[in-house]
């Protein structure tokens, strides 16, 4: 995690919080992510990672892999809401990640991957027994 959290860059005077934010990666990833806070981007490390936030005021917060074309996943904090968030990178890069509040973030994409996973072995299986038989006449 940071130890000093990465200034917010809207320019602000009013009261500030701190928001937590826990990047995880997902099946295939980037070597590392974009973090936007209201507009402003952040490249940052796989892991923990902390920003200051206007305490008084809602705050897009959008991560993204592969300068913001991969794994997009953005939520607006309430100024009521808890400040920490974790984002899951997705099981494939075509699919959006996920964001929200620690613990109730799911991967996407996982079924998608083992189905996958576990039919091209099976197809290749089917290959080799078509061509034997075929070979054995």
């Amino acid at each position: 995690m940071s130890e000093t959290p990465i200034p917010y860059a809207g320019g602000r005077n009013g009261p500030t919080r701190i928001l937590q934010l826990h990047t995880r990666r997902g099946v295939i990833a980037k070597a590392g992510v974009t973090v936007g806070i209201d507009g402003a981007h952040y490249h940052q490390r796989w892991g923990r990672a902390a920003f200051e936030i206007p305490a008084d005021k809602p705050v897009h917060v959008a991560v993204s892999q592969g300068g913001g074309r991969i794994g997009v996943a953005a939520t607006v904090l309430a100024p009521e809401q808890p400040s920490e968030l974790e984002y899951r990178g997705p099981a494939a890069l075509y699919l959006s990640g996920a964001i929200g509040a620690p613990g109730t973030v799911k991967q996407r994409g996982c079924l998608l991957q083992l189905a996958i996973f576990a039919l091209v072995p099976l197809l290749a299986l089917a290959l080799v027994m078509v061509i034997g038989v075929l070979l054995s006449r």
